[in-house]
């Protein structure tokens, strides 16, 4: 991945956003998906047009409308395969786009419909909870909720992963240095790193996006 590992980070901080223009920045480019970063100034566009793939949109700043939707900040959005779609800023925004080349499973996941992520997944009383929402040979995307004091055990990934701070804050463990990650922040485990999730002192929920 095209992104600064083993530090937390603002996504909306690394690409500008500048007036009258529409910004891309991609993120990593997959087997079977794309992961781009978007910066739209108000009222600048990406054109209506037909994609085979589906795509998965997270505004991270602003207000954009994707078909008919209007989505803000931590607003979610999946698109089927084989439709058509643009983007419009309503003001100065940001977002990041998954485009899934491939027919893959998505499943516990609402299609064409505004969500926020962290609204799909529950907390489990002295536990942690998993939910698969985007799985193939090469990418996922998996939701997970930690209560207070839980963890991970620590363990290494096959590829980068990318990860998006809910809910919550949690410690994140890489190699031998700790970082804490609170609600509207990433950060990338680095590949065939050890690392680890505690959710220490609160409540946690994140995404992950692994694209071998």
């Amino acid at each position: 991945m095209k992104l600064a590992k083993g530090c937390t980070f603002l996504l909306q901080d690394t690409i500008p956003s500048k007036a009258h223009q529409t910004i891309s920045k991609g993120i990593y480019v997959g087997k079977d998906s794309e992961l781009s970063l978007y910066s739209l100034a108000t009222d600048t566009d990406i054109s209506i047009e037909f994609y085979q793939g589906a795509s998965v949109f997270i505004v991270l700043d602003g207000l954009v409308e994707i078909d008919s939707c209007e989505l803000k900040q931590q607003d979610c959005l999946v698109m089927a395969r084989e439709t058509n779609r643009g983007v419009i800023a309503k003001e100065n925004s940001i977002y990041i786009e998954l485009y899934l080349k491939e027919e893959i499973l998505m499943e516990n996941i609402t299609k064409g419909a505004v969500f926020q992520l962290k609204d799909c997944i529950d907390y489990v009383e002295g536990g942690i909870s998993n939910v698969d929402i985007v799985k193939s040979p090469s990418t996922k995307v998996v939701l997970m909720a930690f209560d207070k004091g839980e963890g991970l055990t620590p363990h290494s990934a096959p590829a980068d992963a990318l990860i998006f701070a809910l809910e919550g804050e949690a410690v994140m463990t890489i190699g031998e240095e700790e970082h804490i990650l609170k609600a509207g922040e990433q950060i990338v485990f680095p590949k065939d790193i050890k690392h680890n999730v505690t959710a220490r002192d609160s409540q946690f929920k994140m995404a992950l996006i692994l694209a071998k």
